[in-house]
């Protein structure tokens, strides 16, 4: 937190400022070949890259999802063996992933992503054959679980099992055994529920990741990835397979036996056109590189939605913001111009970046009036209506509000005193999240109501007054709050999220300085700056509830920022018209990468 620095009247644009800042500081590992990134000498179980000319046995390893996911939060994913943090192994059974984290010893900082898979081989190896034993494998994931967070592990991510019968290598095995493929699916599910049932009993902060879902989705929409979809007759004997549950690689040379799934003709290693990016399965089991590319943009949905979302209560403060700049003017007038009894019309347009991110735009209207009641003290009030958006490059918002304000004004002698108080109502129609899969952008809409205040008030003292120029230091302080109530989204396909209520607070100290100059008996420019320091840091989490699985609802960060110290400027000048007063206003801070807005106001004395 950054407090105010001395009285710098001439040098308040020295004053710095802090943007939010990524709130993980390490991704941890745990689970199979799903999210090993190379244990086995650099080895991943995807497909290699290729030497550009379609030989595809050489050439690195395509990336697999962590490493998106880890790309994208700036986090090594590099394999514990080589000094790294991700202790995934190909192979593990959840017996041997238990073990792993139990012998791991493992300190957990409270601000690490954890990240854990399991189950498929325990299914692979013949351990889970029945419910009974499908029921302890699931029991031996979620004590991991139950390690890692007594371990220190607060957020940690819990992937379930894909449908083990429309892999590759069970629709193979379906050729033959034609129950095979309906027996694997049935035993995933099953492991699934014990898994869901299991973390829900264990009251822990556990991020469902519905790997199944994604990866259902993904094959309904091959064709719309560029995926091989459907059958074709041109294929002779695999006429009647899907070309979805063919693989790259069956791993025999051609012509060998016991391939581990059907490869493809035409785009697996042996074809006549070789190309993974065209197939779901490198193998029977493992995803191709760009099956990995998707499954990693859904981790990163996961995990940096809630971020997306966490940015509304910011457009709420924005709300109450302009709302209290659109009194400035007739307060303005009220300090130094004659007493008087004022009607006034103020119209705005504000726009600039939000410290963590994002540009707000909004468009004011206040109509109201202000009296004097008593030598030196005005009162009045205002109605105000507005709208406003917050675009980021996850989001767009839009949001409607009425609010209803007061002002008070007291002059004595040199001193100078001024408040205002306001409530708004706000309803945020149009919540837009956006995300990337694989390069489509896929959009989760929802809607949902708040409401706002602030309170603002400042001491001032005029040193040099005179019938041409006013000259006086101030010190203020200001409250801004924002709540906006919980809402579900649709329209985001394998990620549409519950989410609970919101709010947010500012607490703001101004030192500064306010000059009124009369040019001429009808014309006047006028100048305030302040130094302003945010006394509200904001470290703060969203309650989420994924409504696609039976999970219970779960924590994530959404809005970090530490307290800002920023410079506050306005200029403006006010012209009278036979009875009225015609004033444009200028204001411009830099918290965040800097706001600016412009005002017009209109008042005349009734």
């Amino acid at each position: 937190m950054k407090k105010l620095t001395a009285l710098c009247a001439a040098s308040l644009l020295c004053c710095t400022q802090v943007s939010a800042q990524t709130y993980y500081d390490n991704l941890i590992i745990f689970g199979d070949s799903l999210l090993d990134s190379g244990t086995f000498g650099g080895l991943r179980f995807t497909n290699r890259l290729g030497d550009g000319n379609g030989d595809y046995r050489t050439g690195d390893y395509a990336e697999i999802a962590p490493q998106y996911l880890g790309n994208a939060l700036d986090l090594a994913t590099e394999p514990s063996n080589t000094g790294g943090t991700n202790y995934a192994v190909g192979g593990y059974t959840t017996q041997q992933i238990l073990d792993t984290i139990t012998t791991a010893n493992l300190t957990v900082s409270p601000k690490a992503l954890v990240l854990i898979d399991g189950g498929g081989n325990d299914f692979l190896q013949g351990i889970a054959m029945n419910e009974a034993t499908i029921v302890a494998a699931a029991q031996r994931l979620v004590g991991g679980v139950g390690a890692l967070n007594a371990a220190g592990a607060n957020y940690i991510m819990l992937s379930n099992l894909p449908d083990l019968g429309k892999t590759a290598a069970l629709q193979a095995q379906n050729l033959s055994s034609p129950t095979a493929a309906a027996t694997a699916s049935a035993g995933a599910a099953g492991f699934n529920q014990a898994v869901q049932t299991f973390a829900n009993l264990s009251g822990m902060n556990i991020i469902p990741v519905d790997l199944a879902g994604l990866i259902t989705f993904v094959s309904n929409n091959a064709e719309s990835y560029g995926f091989a979809n459907g059958t074709n007759a041109a294929y002779g004997p695999l006429a009647n397979f899907d070309q979805r549950y063919m693989c790259f690689d069956d791993g025999v040379a051609p012509g060998g036996a016991n391939p581990g799934c059907v490869e493809h003709p035409v785009y697996g290693i042996d074809g006549t056109n070789p190309n993974p990016d065209k197939l779901l399965f490198n193998d029977g089991v493992h995803p191709t590189g760009r099956v990995g590319e998707i499954t990693g943009d859904y981790l990163i949905d996961v995990v940096l939605a809630p971020q997306a979302i966490g940015q509304l209560p910011s457009l709420g403060l924005g709300i109450a913001r302009t709302q209290q700049q659109s009194l400035v003017q007739v307060m303005r007038e009220n300090r130094w111009l004659a007493e008087g009894d004022r009607l006034f019309i103020s119209a705005s347009g504000a726009g600039g970046d939000e410290p963590s991110g994002g540009d707000q735009e909004s468009r004011h209207l206040t109509l109201g009036l202000s009296r004097s009641v008593s030598p030196g003290l005005s009162l009045g009030a205002a109605i105000s209506m507005a709208d406003h958006e917050l675009n980021t490059d996850r989001s767009e918002f839009a949001a409607t509000s009425v609010g209803v304000s007061g002002l008070v004004n007291y002059r004595e002698d040199r001193w100078l005193v001024e408040a205002s108080v306001g409530l708004n109502v706000v309803d945020y129609s149009d919540v837009d999240r956006k995300f990337s899969l694989g390069g489509q952008t896929i959009t989760a809409s929802g809607g949902t109501d708040g409401h706002g205040w602030h309170l603002d008030g400042q001491l001032a003292y005029n040193v040099l007054s005179s019938q041409t120029m006013s000259l006086a230091p101030a010190i203020g302080a200001r409250w801004l709050n924002s709540k906006v109530d919980g809402f579900t989204e649709s329209g985001g396909e394998v990620s549409n999220y519950q989410w609970g209520e919101q709010s947010r607070a500012s607490a703001q100290l101004r030192l500064g300085m306010l000059a009124n100059v009369a040019v001429s008996e009808s014309f006047s420019v006028y100048a305030e700056a302040f130094a302003v320091s945010e006394e509200k840091n904001a470290d703060e989490t969203i309650e989420v509830r994924n409504t696609s699985l039976g999970y219970t609802s779960y924590r994530l960060p959404s809005y970090v920022n530490d307290g800002d110290s920023f410079a506050d400027v306005s200029l403006g000048a006010a012209l009278s018209i036979e009875k009225a007063r015609v004033a444009l206003n200028l204001n411009y801070n830099d918290e965040g990468e800097g706001r600016e807005s412009v005002m017009l106001n209109y008042s005349r004395p009734f």
